[in-house]
């Protein structure tokens, strides 16, 4: 009778490696994600069933109204205005910011500037302040009877300009770019500083012995090799001008006057915590996630560009 012996075929180590790896990570990201998925994603659903429902959000009677609280912001002039304030905030801030930020990276990295360490520390310590230290900082620097802003107007002999930057309608959007501004250039700064300063000094060198200037550099080396982290910043940028703007003015101003600084994320506070129309601020909640995703996918489309290597 013949002996039917069966061979068992040896592990691939390199394989079974490998899942030792993809288990490793994952017990790593599992957690966050996990934390994530709670504290973020599923809120956000429960908003969405939320806005489609008349809910004071502190009984347990809700009325099914389907997309009618949708119908009704379409129809709110204030919800425009809040958008139309945000997108004020959105294009404003970026253009201060980025230009400030990014002149002074390059001041402190290309230019040789001395005292660098110091200037550093200067432009980046109100990104360390809570926002509503810097909303009431501001708010003393705007009073219109005692304020520095006034007073140094004054003191310059342009009496004319002087006026109440927070209760004019016309003026306090432009104001309250002046706070936001400031306390992220430093933020922005150390990014792109960090950025340039790891571009090769060799690529420098060669587009001096080719006799360009410190503008081309500029131009062809420094910006095309730092997109990345410039177009990422912006991205980061987008979604701050439509969320982190809701401390600053609710400090500042509270919407007014006359809502005339009313963003997105006050008017769905007033809405939902103010009013009791939860469902209604849900529905505001919901628009303006969409409005977020659209921007960032419009900007990612826009700066979308072939990556250099170095």
């Amino acid at each position: 009778m013949a002996n039917t012996t069966t061979e068992r075929l040896p592990a691939n180590p390199r394989k079974h490696r490998d899942r030792r790896r993809t288990g490793f990570i994952l017990c790593f990201l599992l957690p966050p994600l996990i934390v994530y998925g709670i504290f973020y994603l599923l809120p956000f659903a429960q908003a969405f069933v939320y806005s489609l429902f008349d809910w004071s959000g502190y009984s347990r009677q809700m009325t099914f109204v389907g997309l009618d609280n949708f119908k009704e912001a379409f129809q709110d002039k204030i919800v425009w205005k809040a958008l139309g304030n945000n997108f004020f905030f959105l294009f404003w801030c970026t253009l201060v910011t980025f230009a400030l930020s990014f002149f002074f990276a390059v001041c402190f990295t290309r230019l040789k500037i001395k005292g660098t360490g110091f200037f550093r520390i200067v432009y980046f310590f109100p990104n360390t302040l809570s926002i509503v230290v810097v909303g009431v900082l501001w708010m003393f620097i705007f009073n219109p009877s005692f304020g520095l802003l006034n007073g140094v107007l004054d003191f310059l002999g342009l009496s004319s300009l002087i006026q109440d930057w927070l209760g004019d309608k016309k003026v306090v959007m432009a104001a309250l770019v002046a706070p936001q501004s400031w306390m992220y250039i430093g933020f922005y700064m150390v990014l792109f500083i960090s950025a340039i300063q790891s571009v090769p000094e060799d690529y420098y060198e060669a587009a001096t012995l080719d006799g360009a200037g410190q503008w081309r550099q500029l131009v062809h080396v420094t910006v095309p090799l730092i997109w990345g982290t410039f177009r990422t910043a912006l991205i980061h940028f987008v979604v701050n001008a439509f969320e982190k703007t809701f401390a600053l003015v609710r400090v500042v101003t509270a919407g007014g006057p006359n809502h005339a600084s009313e963003v997105m994320t006050t008017y769905l506070y007033d809405q939902a915590f103010k009013f009791g129309h939860y469902g209604y601020g849900s529905a505001i909640g919901v628009i303006l996630f969409a409005v977020i995703a659209l921007m960032s996918l419009l900007v990612m489309k826009l700066t979308k560009r072939e990556a250099y290597e170095y």
